[in-house]
């Protein structure tokens, strides 16, 4: 039977916001029980009996030692779930659960989502990769029961003859490395993952692996603080919650002593704490690491690296001696209590902020619903597709343009069972005949007399090597037979070597004369990745993020651009309803007519997309109720909040694929008047979310005379909630964007959309502020009784026009034919067509991320800027686009819907405002003509009557 999990402590009532709970239970504890708090062991992930052995130990670490944490290691989601449930259940406090999960939960669970290591993410140059990495792991690992990842990796591999380090960081450059490792820590910290910056103060330029001895950093003062240190200010700065130790001697900084920087206190309390001003929690590296265990046994080795600043001491080869030896420490004096507790306050707490003692299991039955689904993999495919880097071209081109056959050699470690298994899968999907030989570094000269006979038999050969940092291994480098033979096969016929972990594999062969071609792990993603660059013809765009040699400086590598484009013709096709049920189609107008006559609006105009064509089009009813004239499918209307979509978040964009805009950068750090309470935490993500805490809206044209005066009432409007927690949709957000696009561009925010997106897309009757010779096919909107007069040809919203007519949340206006072709690009774009010559490029992992809903707050549809399909109850999309789906609406009555998988765009322009935005009849009718739309497409006819959203048939 589990023990009341509290039996064991006095009666505490636990409130995860009150200090003075953290202090009372810091009271009541024993020194023993303090210590105990600061230990975490390592545990298998594997399944036991709870009568075995393992359980013993297991319930002999929560019941007599009372650690404080466990870190899991290697097992399938169930078992390492319900491992941890049992655990958690009989701790008498709830346990910190940490794992090392560097290029996602695959790291250690079996079925979790495996992502491309750090440098491939590097190599993509997309720093919302790294987000994406962090977002999905903390996802995954929260379902799990995990708490904390021990990464990011926040060393710089300098050192090319680095073991252990290679490709798990981001780069040798600091200045690269540090937008990745802001958006990685904003990713999990946003989606409730604790992160780590390790190893302390850099193990980026050893060529020891301190797994086996201590490696030994060279470098003084002057070169730590410029380059090893700059990373961990980036994730300190960022907000990430502990850093890690290096098992690494530093003699420079600490008067020649060869103490390890983990039992270093110049090291980890002068350094970090006090000259980086750190004040999170500082883990140790593992203890049971060679350049540790050995020269200081368990007990001691806990004690020194506590006394040098460590708060958590993270796997010791015998936890009970080292809490025996740190509690005889703090009895003797050693270490003092004050020291103590302080620690213990700092785990308290985080255990407290990560709800654990509200609750502290997990629902077995919710983790297949997260762990390793579809879309994880998809995005972890696009990451590797992005990474793959050609440092010599060789006969790629050859592979490329024709399919045939092939030698695919794969070098390995005997352990490594499925390398090379998903590469030729991929291969032989695309075309190419392929014949696999397997040579491992115990092969001998029979194997690689095979393997020759192998090459003999194809015109060309893949080497796949994978060699790459593994703990406790200490080596890096290919047999000098394996260089031979590559040698030798590049010599006599079209060779590629695909390095499938270490990058720096060139440097050691001495006559290789073929491809190189970097896929930077062994991940099956990457995999797949190479196979597609290869025989796919995908597009590679992949940059060294790191020096190779000379002729391969960091930032280099060859472009390569797709063979084909898969796509629709342009919009400039002729109208195609191929698809569509003519009957339903008709339907559409007969409905759009009675709203008219309903006097939903005075007119309307319709555009439905499909498949890169313009399916269907009509326009019904009049300008305005005092002007007769009938609307044609090229009047133009104040689109009013699709401004937010098809300008603004459109620039943001494009600005963050040039490199100068970050989502988790702190707004104030590009707009410093964006002053008061707690907005110094506002990220540019937030404003595009409306999680700003931002109010709505202020009557800023009513209580301001001018554009400046409005724009600095906004900026130093307070904020009505705490940034990231609550979901507002906001004006002021979206205006506080604008400045900011402003200030990056150099541009006003008119001048940049018309040179960048509308002029390029050719989008002739799209604009701010139009001419007044646009008069005459321009819709009105309202009488507005501020302005005394009917608003015809100015923008309608009132704050936009005190702001002279150009904002990001509103004034932009448009027809439907500029509409379509700006959502025509949109799709090319998130499907990862190439784009006709001259127009805009956006990635199409960019688009997704910008388009697809995000997970917090809960309750909110919103993607970044842009909107989704509600789960349940009215919705201006219907209720059969699919959730993939984004749009937006506009205040006088226009909306845009975009469903990706289905190649649809829905598109309804009207202007219900006139003669009075009392009119509210809009909100039913969008709805219902998307489901009238989608239903047309899947051959459902039907009229819905007014006020009703056509249901899916079942």
């Amino acid at each position: 039977m589990v023990p009341d999990p509290y039996a064991a402590l006095p009666a505490v009532e636990i409130d995860r916001r009150s200090k003075i709970t953290i202090d009372s239970l810091t009271a009541a504890l024993t020194v023993r029980q303090k210590v105990g708090q600061l230990i975490m062991p390592w545990l298998l992930g594997n399944y036991a009996a709870y009568d075995s052995e393992e359980y013993d130990t297991l319930r002999s670490w929560v019941d007599s030692l009372e650690i404080g944490g466990i870190i899991i290691s290697i097992g399938p989601p169930l078992e390492i779930g319900a491992k941890l449930n049992v655990l958690q259940r009989r701790s008498a406090l709830p346990l910190l659960i940490a794992a090392d999960l560097e290029y996602g939960s695959a790291m250690r669970v079996r079925g979790g989502t495996e992502f491309p290591v750090a440098m491939a993410v590097a190599a993509g140059g997309q720093a919302t990769d790294a987000y994406e990495l962090g977002r999905v792991t903390a996802e995954e690992a929260r379902a799990l029961g995990i708490h904390m990842t021990f990464s990011p990796v926040a060393d710089l591999n300098s050192n090319p003859a680095n073991p252990v380090i290679n490709t798990r960081s981001f780069g040798e450059d600091p200045d690269a490395a540090a937008p990745l490792l802001r958006a990685y820590v904003s990713g999990a910290r946003q989606h409730g993952l604790y992160t780590t910056a390790k190893h302390f103060p850099g193990h980026g330029d050893t060529d020891v692996d301190s797994h086996i001895s201590l490696p030994v950093v060279r470098a003084c003062w002057d070169r730590l603080d410029s380059l090893e240190l700059a990373p961990f200010r980036t994730a300190i700065r960022a907000g990430v919650t502990a850093v890690m130790t290096a098992h690494v001697a530093a003699p420079c900084v600490t008067d020649e002593r060869p103490d390890p920087a983990t039992l270093s206190p110049r090291i980890m309390t002068e350094i970090l704490r006090d000259s980086l001003g750190f004040e999170g929690l500082v883990v140790t590296d593992a203890l049971d690491m060679g350049a540790i265990v050995r020269a200081y046994g368990p007990g001691e080795s806990a004690v020194l690296a506590f006394l040098a600043g460590s708060d958590l001491i993270l796997m010791p080869t015998d936890p009970r001696a080292a809490i025996d030896a740190m509690v005889a420490a703090v009895d003797s004096g050693r270490i003092p209590m004050e020291r103590l507790d302080r620690s213990l306050r700092r785990l308290l707490r985080l255990k407290a902020d990560a709800g654990l003692f509200d609750r502290r299991t997990v629902e077995l039955d919710s983790i297949p619903t997260i762990v390793g689904k579809r879309e994880y993999t998809a995005l972890a495919d696009a990451m590797a597709t992005r990474s793959i880097t050609v440092v010599e071209a060789g006969p790629l081109s050859s592979f490329r343009a024709q399919r045939g056959s092939e030698a695919v050699v794969v070098y390995g470690r005997h352990t490594s069972l499925s390398a090379g298994n998903a590469l030729a899968a991929e291969l032989r999907a695309l075309g190419d005949t392929v014949t696999t030989f397997r040579l491992y570094p115990s092969s001998g000269p029979a194997s690689y007399d095979s393997a020759r006979a192998v090459i003999d038999a194809h015109p060309r050969t893949i080497f796949a090597v994978h060699v790459r940092a593994v703990s406790g291994l200490g080596s890096l480098a290919v047999p000098a037979a394996l260089d031979s033979l590559m040698g030798a096969t590049s010599a006599a016929t079209p060779t590629l070597l695909v390095s499938f972990g270490n990058p720096y594999l060139l440097s050691e062969l001495t006559d290789f004369r073929g491809g190189y071609v970097l896929a930077w792990s062994g991940a099956a993603a990457a995999e797949r990745a190479a196979a597609g660059a290869i025989a796919g013809g995908t597009a590679i765009g992949g940059r060294l993020p790191i020096s190779l040699s000379p002729e391969h400086p960091r930032g280099g590598g060859i472009a390569v651009g797709a063979l084909q484009r898969d796509g629709p013709d342009s919009v400039a096709g002729a109208e195609d309803a191929d698809g569509f049920d003519p009957a339903a189609l008709t339907a559409i107008d007969t409905y759009l007519d009675e709203q008219v006559a309903d006097s939903a609006f005075p007119g309307a105009v319709l555009f439905v997309g499909h498949r890169g064509r313009i399916a269907y089009r009509t326009a019904v009813g009049h300008y305005a109720t005092t002007d007769m004239r009938p609307v044609t499918d090229t009047t133009v209307y104040d689109l009013a909040s699709l401004t937010k979509v098809i300008g603004l978040t459109t620039a943001a964009m494009l600005l963050v694929d040039a490199g100068l805009l970050e989502l988790d950068q702190r707004v104030v750090d590009y707009l410093p008047e964006f002053t008061g309470p707690l907005k110094e935490d506002v990220l540019v993500r937030h404003l595009l979310l409306h999680t700003s805490g931002l109010p709505a809206w202020v009557p800023l044209y009513a209580e301001t005379a001018s554009a400046d005066e409005a724009v600095q009432r906004v900026l130093s409007s307070p904020l009505e909630s705490a940034p990231g927690t609550e979901y507002v949709y906001s004006d002021l957000g979206a205006i506080t964007l604008t400045q900011l696009v402003e200030r990056i561009s150099g541009q006003p925010l008119d001048a940049f959309l018309q040179e960048r997106v509308f002029g390029p897309l050719e989008m002739r009757r799209t604009r701010f502020r139009p001419p007044s010779e646009w008069l005459p096919f321009i819709a009105p909107t309202e009488l507005d009784p501020w302005r005394n007069r009917l608003v015809h040809g100015e923008v309608h919203d009132e704050n936009a026009f005190r702001l002279g007519g150009v904002s990001g949340h509103a004034g932009l206006f448009s027809d439907g034919s500029d509409l379509m072709r700006f959502a025509f690009w949109m799709l090319d774009a998130w499907h990862g067509r190439l784009a006709p010559e001259g127009t805009p490029y956006l990635p199409a992992h960019l688009v997704q991320l910008f388009t697809r809903r995000q997970s917090s707050p809960a309750g909110s549809t919103r993607a970044l800027g842009w909107d989704t399909p509600s789960d349940h109850g009215r919705s201006s999309a219907g209720t059969l686009m699919s959730r993939a789906s984004f749009g937006h609406t506009g205040f006088t009555g226009t909306s845009i819907w975009i469903e990706p998988e289905r190649e649809l765009v829905v598109i309804l322009l009207t202007n219900r405002v006139n003669p009075t935005r009392e009119n509210r009849a809009i909100l039913d009718v969008r709805g219902a003509v998307a489901d009238l739309v989608v239903g047309a497409l899947q051959g459902r006819a039907a009229t819905p009557q007014k006020g009703e959203i056509i249901t899916p048939v079942r």
